[in-house]
């Protein structure tokens, strides 16, 4: 119950809607519970055990009839009103509670996708989110309504068990069933039409947040938080309306029949009284009947679905719940123009109970070239990782010109960092916007002027519509290559002073690779680079190579240095260049 409490924030703005909806629901109950047995024990039987006086005129009697169908109506608009606004208050408080955890998301650091699979987030945030929402709405529709029902009912019963002595059998018939078919079938028409176009909603979200979570590499390098934000935030808004035009059309079908079938019975009524058909006393306790036995039936379905949820409130708390790796600073330090120096000071770093980072003390010079060499594991990636604060160290300091990455705004650091990873991600948009990205508000002449650096702007012309061409998810309509250059174009675009590859040629081929590297050789001036290394040949260039081995760096300095006194560079560059000079 304490978890159910917390989703009070999201509740909040709709309480008008509840307090109505509640209401409404109280009205609906009492018109079920209490109105009916009254209607046929006081009225209907009353006239039935008349029949032998003086006839009743027409009037009379269609005034009578008419109480019945007109209770069903009353019952069938606040039932009505009781449901609709009850389902745009659950509707609205997913809205909101889905929104509440894309934007959560956003701010969440890398190892927080460690933790949770892309599959997962996705049924947590669509499916998890849908179940809780839809056991919240029978709750809260049916938890005042069922009960006053109910009260009402039995109290009635209960009177006519005492004034009458008897116990009464339930007897129920419908009449106008068969005439509530193709009423029922238009209904059922238009509740497919919005339910498939929800159904498009709900897959175009998935769609958008399965790809945000594939991006977090460039949302976060790039600052994309608030621009996703916002194109989640459209999406969701409109599945919320076709949901709740679906839900308008789910509401009126059982009113709808309900109240038909009233008509019909009063119809029945007026025949039976002027055809001289006497009508049983028990009629009014069978109704009460109907009416206690029949809430109390949805009151224990509710309260098992209501177990059933409790899992998936827990699997969504879980997202809420997560606290930050990586949090952004009390007091920020305001970043001055950034020069570019990285200090690492005894820093360690684990995952999970693993080191990959032990003791590493280095400072590279603003502006320097460098490039992160060893084994697989030895800790090159997870350097560059926390030189980009996508993560932060367990024990140690990393600073950005003398202050501490863990005092500066996040979206700041951001600001003065570009990456381009061994694996690019494209969103599915064209190849301009996809550059853009990069600084939005760049001009088209900049645009082309960063993917003629990247050597991109020539295959870019080629394509079917050039600029204006869509790239497919994650850029599939492009090659590797291709993807490669689309994403050092928007390094170019955005000019850090930090810069980050992962071998970022790593997907070319070889007549790209000598272009692309010329490109590269470019980027290193005037800027603080790493270069994270599995080619010795892309780091030809670079002013300064840190040697790791096992978690520490062994050795630091130029590639002739090296050579002259670091067994471990001179076995890995000797190495590598056996295993090409034998292909």
């Amino acid at each position: 119950m304490r978890k159910l409490l917390r989703f009070y924030v999201y509740i909040k703005p709709c309480l008008p809607q509840l307090i109505a909806a509640i209401i409404f629901g109280a009205l609906f109950g009492a018109c079920s519970g209490f109105g009916m047995p009254v209607i046929f024990d006081k009225v209907l039987r009353q006239i039935f055990m008349d029949q032998g006086a003086a006839p009743r005129p027409m009037w009379h009697i269609i005034g009578v009839a008419l109480l019945l169908p007109t209770v069903f109506a009353l019952r069938a608009i606040f039932g009505y009103l009781s449901g609709y606004l009850m389902t745009y208050s659950s509707l609205e408080v997913l809205r909101r509670l889905k929104q509440h955890i894309f934007d959560k998301i956003q701010s969440y650091p890398v190892a927080f996708f460690d933790k949770f699979t892309t599959g997962d987030l996705l049924t947590r945030l669509t499916n998890d989110t849908a179940s809780v929402q839809t056991v919240l709405l029978s709750f809260s529709s049916e938890i005042f309504r069922q009960p006053l029902q109910v009260l009402g009912a039995l109290g009635f019963l209960l009177y006519l068990c005492f004034t009458k002595g008897q116990v009464v059998m339930l007897f129920i018939f419908f009449a106008a069933v068969p005439f509530c078919i193709l009423p029922v079938q238009m209904i059922r028409k238009n509740m497919k039409r919005f339910a498939g176009k929800a159904q498009i909603g709900l897959s175009e979200m998935a769609q958008l947040f399965g790809e945000n979570l594939d991006a977090v590499h460039e949302v976060r390098v790039f600052n994309l938080q608030e621009a996703q934000k916002k194109k989640f935030e459209g999406l969701n808004g409109m599945f919320k309306q076709f949901s709740l035009k679906m839900a308008k059309y789910e509401l009126m079908q059982q009113p709808f029949m309900e109240f038909l079938a009233a008509t019909m019975v009063s119809m029945t009524f007026v025949y039976a009284y002027f055809a001289g058909i006497d009508f049983p006393t028990f009629s009014a306790i069978g109704i009460a009947l109907y009416f206690t036995i029949d809430p109390i039936k949805r009151v224990i379905r509710m309260s098992t679905d209501f177990i059933k949820v409790m899992p998936l409130v827990d699997r969504i708390c879980a997202i809420l719940d997560y606290v930050s790796t990586v949090p952004e600073p009390e007091n920020p330090v305001e970043l001055p123009p950034v020069r570019g120096e990285i200090t690492f000071e005894n820093v360690k770093f684990a995952y999970k109970d693993k080191t990959v980072l032990d003791g590493v003390s280095i400072t590279i010079p603003a502006g320097t070239s460098c490039a992160l060499v060893g084994e697989s594991g030895a800790g090159k990636s997870t350097f560059a990782k926390l030189s980009m604060r996508l993560y932060d160290p367990i024990e140690g300091s990393i600073k950005l010109d003398g202050i501490d990455l863990r005092d500066i705004r996040q979206r700041d650091f951001m600001d003065n960092l570009g990456s381009v990873p061994q694996y690019p991600v494209l969103f599915n948009d064209t190849v301009y916007n996809n550059i853009l990205v990069a600084r939005p508000g760049a001009t088209k002449e900049e645009v082309e002027a960063a993917a003629k650096m990247a050597y991109a702007h020539d295959f870019i012309l080629e394509l079917e519509n050039g600029y204006d061409t869509v790239v497919g998810e994650r850029g599939d309509r492009l090659s590797g290559g291709q993807k490669q250059r689309i994403a050092l174009a928007r390094v170019f675009l955005k000019n850090p002073p930090l810069l980050v590859l992962d071998e970022a040629t790593s997907a070319l081929d070889v007549n790209s690779e000598a272009f692309i590297q010329k490109a590269v050789d470019s980027l290193m001036k005037d800027r603080t680079m790493l270069v994270i290394a599995h080619r010795f040949s892309t780091i030809k260039n670079v002013q300064k190579i840190i040697v790791f081995e096992n978690g520490r760096i062994v050795d630091f300095g130029s590639h002739e240095e090296l050579m002259g006194r670091c067994r471990t560079y001179r076995r890995l560059y000797e190495k590598q260049a056996e295993r090409i000079s034998s292909k």
